[in-house]
Protein backbone atom coordinates (compact mmCIF):
# COMPACT_ATOMS: atom_id res chain seq x y z
CA UNK A 1 0.00 0.00 0.00
CA UNK A 2 1.35 3.43 -0.94
CA UNK A 3 1.56 5.85 2.01
CA UNK A 4 1.33 9.36 0.61
CA UNK A 5 2.95 12.28 2.44
CA UNK A 6 -0.29 13.68 3.88
CA UNK A 7 -1.24 10.24 5.29
CA UNK A 8 2.08 9.51 6.98
CA UNK A 9 0.98 10.58 10.49
CA UNK A 10 -2.13 8.42 10.26
CA UNK A 11 0.02 5.53 8.99
CA UNK A 12 2.30 5.80 12.06
CA UNK A 13 -0.71 5.48 14.37
CA UNK A 14 -1.68 2.25 12.57
CA UNK A 15 1.84 0.97 12.00
CA UNK A 16 1.23 -2.48 13.49
CA UNK A 17 -1.18 -3.30 10.68
CA UNK A 18 1.85 -3.80 8.42
CA UNK A 19 4.50 -6.52 8.26
CA UNK A 20 7.15 -4.69 6.22
CA UNK A 21 8.04 -1.11 5.29
CA UNK A 22 9.79 0.21 2.18
CA UNK A 23 11.07 3.78 2.65
CA UNK A 24 12.65 5.09 -0.54
CA UNK A 25 13.24 8.13 -2.71
CA UNK A 26 15.74 10.79 -3.79
CA UNK A 27 15.55 12.66 -0.45
CA UNK A 28 17.92 10.50 1.61
CA UNK A 29 17.51 12.77 4.63
CA UNK A 30 13.78 12.16 4.68
CA UNK A 31 14.30 8.42 4.14
CA UNK A 32 16.46 8.30 7.28
CA UNK A 33 14.08 10.51 9.25
CA UNK A 34 11.01 8.43 8.46
CA UNK A 35 12.85 5.16 9.08
CA UNK A 36 13.78 6.53 12.50
CA UNK A 37 10.14 7.45 13.22
CA UNK A 38 9.01 3.94 12.23
CA UNK A 39 11.60 2.30 14.50
CA UNK A 40 10.73 4.59 17.40
CA UNK A 41 7.01 3.86 17.07
CA UNK A 42 7.54 0.09 16.83
CA UNK A 43 9.78 0.15 19.91
CA UNK A 44 7.31 2.28 21.88
CA UNK A 45 4.80 -0.58 22.13
CA UNK A 46 6.96 -3.70 22.36
CA UNK A 47 10.45 -4.76 23.41
CA UNK A 48 12.21 -4.93 20.07
CA UNK A 49 15.83 -5.24 19.02
CA UNK A 50 17.23 -3.95 15.72
CA UNK A 51 19.31 -6.10 13.39
CA UNK A 52 21.19 -4.56 10.48
CA UNK A 53 22.58 -7.47 8.44
CA UNK A 54 25.57 -6.83 6.20
CA UNK A 55 26.14 -8.43 2.79
CA UNK A 56 28.35 -11.01 4.53
CA UNK A 57 25.58 -11.82 7.02
CA UNK A 58 23.12 -12.34 4.17
CA UNK A 59 25.62 -14.50 2.29
CA UNK A 60 25.92 -16.74 5.34
CA UNK A 61 22.26 -16.80 6.36
CA UNK A 62 19.00 -16.70 4.42
CA UNK A 63 17.05 -13.47 5.00
CA UNK A 64 13.83 -15.43 5.43
CA UNK A 65 15.46 -17.31 8.31
CA UNK A 66 16.26 -13.96 9.94
CA UNK A 67 12.68 -12.82 9.46
CA UNK A 68 11.39 -15.79 11.46
CA UNK A 69 14.27 -16.03 13.92
CA UNK A 70 13.18 -15.56 17.55
CA UNK A 71 15.05 -13.55 20.16
CA UNK A 72 14.75 -14.68 23.79
CA UNK A 73 15.25 -11.10 25.02
CA UNK A 74 12.58 -9.37 22.92
CA UNK A 75 9.13 -10.00 21.51
CA UNK A 76 10.24 -9.38 17.94
CA UNK A 77 13.12 -7.91 15.95
CA UNK A 78 13.31 -5.16 13.34
CA UNK A 79 15.38 -6.31 10.37
CA UNK A 80 16.71 -3.09 8.85
CA UNK A 81 18.34 -3.20 5.38
CA UNK A 82 19.71 -0.25 3.42
CA UNK A 83 19.48 -1.59 -0.13
CA UNK A 84 21.85 1.05 -1.50
CA UNK A 85 24.64 -0.79 0.36
CA UNK A 86 23.41 -4.19 -0.85
CA UNK A 87 23.29 -3.71 -4.66
CA UNK A 88 23.55 -7.42 -5.48
CA UNK A 89 20.90 -8.62 -3.04
CA UNK A 90 17.77 -10.24 -4.52
CA UNK A 91 14.54 -11.31 -2.81
CA UNK A 92 13.23 -14.82 -3.45
CA UNK A 93 9.93 -15.26 -5.29
CA UNK A 94 7.90 -16.27 -2.23
CA UNK A 95 9.68 -13.99 0.25
CA UNK A 96 6.99 -11.34 0.78
CA UNK A 97 4.05 -13.76 0.64
CA UNK A 98 5.75 -15.70 3.45
CA UNK A 99 5.92 -12.54 5.57
CA UNK A 100 2.36 -11.36 5.00
CA UNK A 101 0.84 -14.77 5.67
CA UNK A 102 2.52 -15.21 9.06
CA UNK A 103 1.73 -13.55 12.41
CA UNK A 104 5.08 -14.49 13.92
CA UNK A 105 7.42 -12.81 11.46
CA UNK A 106 9.80 -10.07 12.56
CA UNK A 107 9.32 -6.59 11.11
CA UNK A 108 11.24 -5.75 7.93
CA UNK A 109 12.33 -2.17 7.27
CA UNK A 110 13.87 -1.52 3.85
CA UNK A 111 15.58 1.74 2.89
CA UNK A 112 16.34 2.53 -0.74
CA UNK A 113 17.23 5.32 -3.13
CA UNK A 114 15.20 6.59 -6.05
CA UNK A 115 13.10 3.68 -7.42
CA UNK A 116 10.81 3.87 -10.44
CA UNK A 117 7.19 2.71 -10.55
CA UNK A 118 8.31 -0.20 -12.73
CA UNK A 119 10.66 -1.52 -10.02
CA UNK A 120 9.64 -4.95 -8.71
CA UNK A 121 9.73 -3.83 -5.06
CA UNK A 122 7.44 -0.87 -5.75
CA UNK A 123 4.93 -3.14 -7.51
CA UNK A 124 4.90 -5.66 -4.63
CA UNK A 125 4.63 -3.08 -1.84
CA UNK A 126 2.02 -1.01 -3.71
CA UNK A 127 -0.48 -3.81 -4.22
CA UNK A 128 -0.25 -5.59 -0.83
CA UNK A 129 -2.20 -4.12 2.12
CA UNK A 130 0.20 -5.49 4.73
CA UNK A 131 3.25 -3.89 3.08
CA UNK A 132 3.83 -0.12 3.45
CA UNK A 133 5.36 1.72 0.49
CA UNK A 134 6.61 5.15 1.62
CA UNK A 135 8.05 7.49 -1.05
CA UNK A 136 10.32 10.35 0.07
CA UNK A 137 10.54 13.13 -2.48
CA UNK A 138 12.43 16.42 -2.30
CA UNK A 139 10.62 19.53 -1.15
CA UNK A 140 8.98 21.82 -3.71
CA UNK A 141 8.37 25.56 -3.55
CA UNK A 142 4.94 24.75 -2.11
CA UNK A 143 6.04 22.26 0.57
CA UNK A 144 9.31 23.78 1.83
CA UNK A 145 7.66 26.46 4.07
CA UNK A 146 5.79 23.66 5.88
CA UNK A 147 9.02 21.70 6.32
CA UNK A 148 10.79 24.75 7.76
CA UNK A 149 7.88 25.39 10.14
CA UNK A 150 7.87 21.75 11.30
CA UNK A 151 11.60 21.77 12.04
CA UNK A 152 11.36 25.19 13.71
CA UNK A 153 8.73 23.74 16.05
CA UNK A 154 10.81 20.60 16.63
CA UNK A 155 13.92 22.59 17.59
CA UNK A 156 12.07 25.36 19.47
CA UNK A 157 13.02 28.08 16.98
CA UNK A 158 10.88 31.22 16.88
CA UNK A 159 11.04 32.89 13.45
CA UNK A 160 8.94 35.67 11.88
CA UNK A 161 7.20 35.51 8.51
CA UNK A 162 9.94 37.54 6.80
CA UNK A 163 12.57 35.02 7.92
CA UNK A 164 10.34 32.10 6.93
CA UNK A 165 9.88 33.55 3.45
CA UNK A 166 13.64 34.14 3.07
CA UNK A 167 14.50 30.61 4.25
CA UNK A 168 11.92 29.13 1.87
CA UNK A 169 13.72 30.77 -1.04
CA UNK A 170 17.26 30.25 0.25
CA UNK A 171 17.20 26.60 1.36
CA UNK A 172 17.27 23.75 -1.13
CA UNK A 173 14.89 20.85 -1.57
CA UNK A 174 16.79 18.36 0.60
CA UNK A 175 15.11 17.99 4.00
CA UNK A 176 18.27 16.87 5.78
CA UNK A 177 20.05 20.09 4.76
CA UNK A 178 17.00 22.13 5.81
CA UNK A 179 16.94 20.39 9.19
CA UNK A 180 20.66 21.08 9.76
CA UNK A 181 20.26 24.78 8.96
CA UNK A 182 17.19 25.17 11.23
CA UNK A 183 19.05 23.33 13.99
CA UNK A 184 21.98 25.76 13.60
CA UNK A 185 19.64 28.75 13.90
CA UNK A 186 18.00 27.16 16.94
CA UNK A 187 21.36 26.70 18.69
CA UNK A 188 22.15 30.37 18.09
CA UNK A 189 18.71 31.60 19.20
CA UNK A 190 18.78 29.48 22.38
CA UNK A 191 15.00 29.47 22.81
CA UNK A 192 14.49 33.15 21.96
CA UNK A 193 13.06 34.73 18.82
CA UNK A 194 15.71 35.15 16.12
CA UNK A 195 15.94 38.34 14.08
CA UNK A 196 15.89 38.53 10.31
CA UNK A 197 19.39 40.06 10.38
CA UNK A 198 20.69 37.04 12.29
CA UNK A 199 19.09 34.69 9.76
CA UNK A 200 20.79 36.57 6.91
CA UNK A 201 24.14 36.34 8.69
CA UNK A 202 23.99 32.67 9.68
CA UNK A 203 22.43 30.90 6.71
CA UNK A 204 24.37 29.98 3.61
CA UNK A 205 27.63 28.56 4.95
CA UNK A 206 28.80 25.06 5.83
CA UNK A 207 29.92 25.97 9.35
CA UNK A 208 27.78 23.34 11.11
CA UNK A 209 30.04 20.55 9.85
CA UNK A 210 33.15 22.30 11.25
CA UNK A 211 31.40 23.05 14.54
CA UNK A 212 30.49 19.37 14.89
CA UNK A 213 34.15 18.49 14.34
CA UNK A 214 35.21 20.85 17.12
CA UNK A 215 32.73 19.21 19.51
CA UNK A 216 33.59 15.63 18.50
CA UNK A 217 37.38 16.08 18.76
CA UNK A 218 37.39 17.28 22.36
CA UNK A 219 38.98 14.62 24.61
CA UNK A 220 39.64 12.45 21.53
CA UNK A 221 42.38 14.48 19.77
CA UNK A 222 44.15 17.85 19.77
CA UNK A 223 42.41 19.13 16.61
CA UNK A 224 39.67 21.32 18.12
CA UNK A 225 41.71 24.54 18.66
CA UNK A 226 42.99 24.37 15.06
CA UNK A 227 39.47 23.78 13.71
CA UNK A 228 38.23 26.66 15.86
CA UNK A 229 40.80 29.09 14.39
CA UNK A 230 39.78 28.16 10.84
CA UNK A 231 36.11 28.64 11.68
CA UNK A 232 36.68 32.05 13.28
CA UNK A 233 38.62 33.13 10.20
CA UNK A 234 35.51 32.36 8.13
CA UNK A 235 33.51 34.84 10.26
CA UNK A 236 31.41 32.51 12.41
CA UNK A 237 30.03 33.90 15.68
CA UNK A 238 31.63 32.69 18.96
CA UNK A 239 28.30 32.28 20.70
CA UNK A 240 27.01 29.70 18.24
CA UNK A 241 30.17 27.64 18.82
CA UNK A 242 29.75 27.84 22.61
CA UNK A 243 26.08 26.86 22.42
CA UNK A 244 26.93 24.01 20.08
CA UNK A 245 29.43 22.77 22.66
CA UNK A 246 26.73 23.02 25.32
CA UNK A 247 24.26 21.13 23.14
CA UNK A 248 26.83 18.44 22.41
CA UNK A 249 27.78 17.76 26.03
CA UNK A 250 24.15 17.83 27.14
CA UNK A 251 23.55 15.16 24.49
CA UNK A 252 26.46 13.11 25.89
CA UNK A 253 25.08 13.49 29.41
CA UNK A 254 21.66 12.30 28.28
CA UNK A 255 23.24 9.22 26.67
CA UNK A 256 25.14 8.50 29.91
CA UNK A 257 22.01 8.82 32.04
CA UNK A 258 19.87 6.72 29.69
CA UNK A 259 22.26 3.80 29.46
CA UNK A 260 19.66 1.64 27.71
CA UNK A 261 19.67 3.98 24.68
CA UNK A 262 22.66 2.62 22.77
CA UNK A 263 21.82 3.94 19.29
CA UNK A 264 23.16 7.40 18.44
CA UNK A 265 20.21 7.94 16.09
CA UNK A 266 19.86 8.82 12.46
CA UNK A 267 20.15 12.58 13.01
CA UNK A 268 23.79 12.03 14.08
CA UNK A 269 25.68 11.47 10.84
CA UNK A 270 27.46 8.10 10.77
CA UNK A 271 30.81 9.84 10.21
CA UNK A 272 30.56 11.24 13.77
CA UNK A 273 29.72 7.97 15.52
CA UNK A 274 33.30 6.80 16.20
CA UNK A 275 34.46 9.96 18.00
CA UNK A 276 31.21 10.37 19.95
CA UNK A 277 31.37 6.77 21.13
CA UNK A 278 34.96 7.39 22.21
CA UNK A 279 33.82 10.40 24.24
CA UNK A 280 31.09 8.34 25.90
CA UNK A 281 33.68 5.71 26.79
CA UNK A 282 36.26 8.18 28.08
CA UNK A 283 34.01 10.53 30.07
CA UNK A 284 32.12 9.79 33.25
CA UNK A 285 28.75 11.35 34.01
CA UNK A 286 30.38 13.61 36.61
CA UNK A 287 33.08 14.72 34.17
CA UNK A 288 30.49 15.68 31.55
CA UNK A 289 28.52 17.66 34.15
CA UNK A 290 31.70 19.56 35.04
CA UNK A 291 32.38 20.34 31.36
CA UNK A 292 28.81 21.66 30.98
CA UNK A 293 29.31 23.85 34.04
CA UNK A 294 32.51 25.24 32.52
CA UNK A 295 30.82 25.92 29.16
CA UNK A 296 28.11 27.97 30.91
CA UNK A 297 30.81 29.92 32.73
CA UNK A 298 32.67 30.42 29.44
CA UNK A 299 29.58 31.97 27.81
CA UNK A 300 29.25 34.44 30.71
CA UNK A 301 32.90 35.48 30.37
CA UNK A 302 32.65 35.89 26.58
CA UNK A 303 29.52 38.04 26.83
CA UNK A 304 31.06 40.28 29.51
CA UNK A 305 34.38 40.75 27.66
CA UNK A 306 33.89 40.11 23.96
CA UNK A 307 37.31 41.52 23.01
CA UNK A 308 38.88 38.49 24.69
CA UNK A 309 36.33 36.02 23.29
CA UNK A 310 38.69 34.22 20.92
CA UNK A 311 41.37 33.79 23.60
CA UNK A 312 38.85 32.52 26.16
CA UNK A 313 37.29 29.99 23.80
CA UNK A 314 40.64 28.75 22.51
CA UNK A 315 41.93 28.35 26.07
CA UNK A 316 38.85 26.31 26.91
CA UNK A 317 39.34 24.07 23.87
CA UNK A 318 43.04 23.60 24.64
CA UNK A 319 42.23 22.45 28.17
CA UNK A 320 40.11 19.59 26.81
CA UNK A 321 42.14 18.79 23.68
CA UNK A 322 44.02 15.78 24.96
CA UNK A 323 42.74 12.39 26.04
CA UNK A 324 42.44 12.61 29.82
Amino acid sequence: MIIKNNFFKNFIENIFSYKAYLVYGPDKGLVKERSSIIIKKLKSISTLDIKKPSQLDLDNQNLLDLIFQKNIFSVKSIINLDLEYLPSFKFSDNFFSSITSSSGANYLLLEAGNLTKADGLIKIFSRENKLACIPCYHDTEITIPNTISEYAKKFNLIIDNESLDYLSKKLGSDKLQTMQEIKKLSIYANGKAISFDDVLHLIGDSSLISINKICDNLFTSNKSPYLYEKLIESGINNIIIIRSLLNHFQFLLNKKINKNEKELGTFIHFSRHKLINMQLLLLSEEKIKKVIENILELEKKVKSNYTLANILVKKFLLSYSAIK
